[in-house]
């Protein structure tokens, strides 16, 4: 994982939050088995990678609305099954407080960060709690 740089002011770039890199599956992959892996890697989300390219996401939100609300755990669904597509992405570079307001108007939990259009890391809503828990940035 990408070590996070020490908070300085509220302009900080996204990279310096995101998490890196990033953990992909298979949209073929067994919703379990995507499960399995963020239950061992600690984490809440999967980038759903077909070939070279991410397709979409699959979260824990997904695994629990998708999967358990609407009665699918005895049909073994795939992952492409559950996912959330289109992948929602930010620049790296961007101030993350325009990662805070994407991800509150999407209504969204984890964002792919890009740089050069290439996924390079991922930003949770966890990592946010990080920038804004952070007392030294606050200008209040």
């Amino acid at each position: 994982m990408k070590k996070r740089k020490s908070p300085s002011n509220p302009n900080e770039e996204i990279g310096d939050y995101m998490v890196s890199p990033v953990l992909s599956i298979s949209p073929d992959a067994s919703a379990q088995e995507a499960a399995q892996i963020m239950e061992t890697s600690h984490i809440g989300s999967l980038l759903v990678k077909d070939g070279d390219a991410f397709v979409g996401i699959i979260t824990e939100t997904d695994l629990t609305r998708k999967i358990l609300a609407k009665g699918l755990k005895d049909k073994n669904p795939k992952v492409s099954d559950i996912m959330t597509a289109p992948l929602q992405t930010i620049d790296c570079h961007e101030p993350i407080v325009d990662a805070n307001q994407l991800m509150a108007n999407k209504r969204i939990r984890h964002i792919a960060v890009t740089e050069n259009d290439e996924v390079v890391g991922m930003l949770s809503v966890k990592d946010l709690i990080h920038y804004y828990a952070n007392p030294r940035i606050r200008s209040w």
